[in-house]
This record gives structure tokens, sequence and C-alpha cells, in this order.
């Protein structure tokens, strides 16, 4: 199979690692030299047959060539190492360059919608040989592999645009099927298929556009990663007995080749900060290495000698806390002095995903503020919201 020759020469050395540069080079020559083929063949043959769906499924091609050469720029530019501008890399061209193509699929999409409504007022006769049946068959399962092959590929690299341009081959599929079974049928009846049919293609093609451009906006503003992920890599950090707890945990996508995880660590406060700083650097490490993730941890120390006012006021707070199910876990908890005042600082870890759309945490921090003020009306507060999904 040509995905694994591709996944073969672009395997880097002494690892199950893939280059991905390459990887996207590859299959994005192949895409435009197959899309083009496909693209010209139907156009003509379209023009021959006087058949705007055929037409329209032709411009569709060019558009996937389009869409495939923009895959080469896509991992050419964000494969580009860091600069002074850009210290995180490149890595987020990939979904600008998705992003674009998304809209231009869209607006080819609204052209063949006008075309096919004129076409549906006006219908004009269409004229279909067999070498034109069959090469649409032809080209339906020519779309069937590239669909295979890309989305293997985008499995093995972990790339939006290769799964993008397997879905969008997959989506060629069916609008090229839609057209064939029209073209067969259109000799055998007055209806206006061939303008109808290039309707329900327009339509596919703004639909394919559209879910794209949504998932890539998602990537753009900073979607979660999935919660296997962050699952998987807390479970390593928790799998060393001196880590008592973790909160707050941020993971940052700069594309595929850049990931970005803090982390806040509970560790004994009796640990050495030698001891402490040898163990976060393993854990770095070993995370680095499993997931390709940079990882930075944040020490808390828990327990250690509490005054009996620290005692008094936490226990206050932990049962404030206790009353409001959305409230994950308290952090950080400490009565410290700044100048000539004392402050009151801690972490509530919410549950985000038990909020409701009314919900404002500067209403509950005031609340938590006046308990500390009932308390003691010297005290200052330092209150941190978190939010967490699991």
């Amino acid at each position: 199979m040509l995905e694994k020759k591709i996944l073969n020469i672009s395997k880097i050395e002494n690892t199950d690692k893939y280059d991905r540069k390459k990887v996207g080079y590859l299959s994005g020559m192949i895409g435009t030299f197959l899309n083009v083929t496909l693209g010209v063949s139907k156009f003509v043959i379209g023009i021959l047959a006087n058949s705007v769906s055929i037409t329209a499924d032709a411009v569709n091609n060019f558009s996937d060539a389009i869409y495939s050469f923009a895959t080469v720029l896509g991992f050419k530019f964000s494969s580009a190492p860091p600069d002074k501008d850009h210290p995180y890399g490149h890595g987020r061209v990939e979904y600008i360059t998705t992003l674009i193509i998304s809209m231009m699929v869209m607006i080819v999409g609204v052209q063949f919608a006008k075309t096919s409504i004129e076409r549906i007022i006006n219908p004009e006769k269409i004229i279909m040989g067999k070498i034109g049946i069959a090469f649409l068959v032809i080209s339906i399962f020519v779309k069937l592999w590239m669909s295979l092959f890309n989305r293997k590929l985008s499995k093995a690299i972990d790339s939006s645009i290769l799964k993008a341009t397997s879905i969008d081959c997959l989506s060629d599929v069916f609008t090229t099927s839609v057209v064939l079974i029209a073209m067969i049928f259109a000799n055998y009846t007055t209806f206006p298929v061939d303008g109808v049919v290039g309707l329900i293609v327009s339509a596919f093609i703004l639909f394919s556009g559209f879910s794209l451009a949504k998932e890539t906006i998602s990537q753009l503003i900073g979607e979660a990663p999935s919660v296997e992920l962050i699952k998987s890599v807390l479970s390593d950090i928790e799998k060393h007995s001196e880590i008592l707890g973790i909160h707050n945990y941020t993971f940052h996508r700069y594309g595929h080749l850049k990931t970005i995880a803090t982390v806040d660590v509970e560790v004994d406060a009796e640990m050495s900060l030698i001891k402490a700083h040898n163990l976060m650097s393993l854990i770095e490490k070993e995370i680095y290495e499993k997931y390709e993730i940079v990882l930075v941890i944040h020490v808390e120390p828990v327990g250690g000698n509490f005054t009996e006012r620290e005692i008094e006021l936490k226990e206050i707070t932990e049962n404030w806390k206790n009353q409001f199910s959305y409230i994950k876990s308290m952090h950080d908890f400490a009565i410290y002095k700044q100048g000539d005042k004392y402050f009151v600082g801690l972490q509530l870890a919410l549950y985000g995903n038990k909020l409701d759309k009314n919900f404002d945490e500067n209403i509950l921090k005031s609340e938590l503020e006046e308990l500390i003020k009932n308390y003691d009306e010297e005290l200052k507060t330092s209150i941190t919201i978190l939010y967490e999904y699991f």
C-alpha cells in the first residue's frame, strides 16, 4: 500500500515517529496530481454533456487540488523553526491554511448553487455517453482510495489537514455518486435532474466547508485536548508516590508540533528544595519523552506548621466551600504579611461543566471575602478561581 511506503520513507531513524513535513509533502503532491487529473477530465465531460452538475463536480475537484497544494505549503510553513517573533514555532499556520481553504470551498459552493438554481428554472438537455459514465465510476473509486489513504496518514501523524482531506474525499464519493445516478436517469425524465443534483452537490460543498471552518476556528481559539490525553498525563505524574495532589492544569497547543502544559503539584512541606527540584525535573523529562509535551510544574507544599488562627480560618472556609457542589477543591491556603497588611491567599478549583451560563465568579469571590471579613475585618484577600472539567 502506498501509505505504508510513505510512512516508511518518512520514519525518523531509531524512533516510532514520522517526519510530519515529509508525509505532508508526499500526500499533498499525490492529492494535487489526482485532483487535477479528475478535475480536467470531469470538466471536459461536463462541457460535452452540457451538464452543470458534472461541471460543478469538476470545479470541486479543482478546489481539492488547490487544497492539496495548500497542504504542502501548510506543512512547509508550520514546520519552520521558532524565531524571535514566534518563539513557540509556526505550528498554527496549519490551522490558518485549513481555514483559508474552507472559505474557498464555501465560495465555490455558493457560486454553483446559483448556477444550479438557474438550470432548474431553465433546464437544458443532457448528452451523456457511456465513456463519461464509466469515468465517473472510476473517479468514485479513486476518491474512496484517497479518503482511506489520507485517513491512515492523518492518524499516523495526528494531522488536522490530512484528516480534513480524508473527510473531503469521502464527501466527493457521495457527490460524484449522486451526479452519476442523475446522469443515468437524466434521459428518461423531463424533471430538471441536472439542476437539482447540482444544487445538492453545492449544498454538500457548503456543508463541508462550514464544518471544516468550524473545527479549525475551534482549534485556533484554543480547543482543549482530549480528556483521555489529560487523564493519561496526570496519571503518569501521580504515579510518583511523593506527589500528594494535582490541580490547576492547563494545556496550550501551538499546532501539532508544540504543546506546553502547566500543572500545580502538591508535595510534603518537609521535602527539601533540592529533592523537589530533582523530582520535578524527572517528571518533566518523562512526560516529554512519552507525549512530546513541554511540562512546567509549580510546586505547592502542603502540611507543615499552621498557626491556630490559620487552622481556624481554614476550617471556616472549608465548611463554606462544602455548600457548593461545583467547587471541586481548595488549595494554597495561607495567611501572610505583605508590608503592614495581612492577606489570606487561596485557590478555588471549580467544576467548569457544572456551572450555568449565569455564573459570575466575582459574586463567589465577594461572598468568600465577606466571610473572611466577618472573621477578621483587618484581613485582605487574594483569591484565585481555577476551572477544571473532569
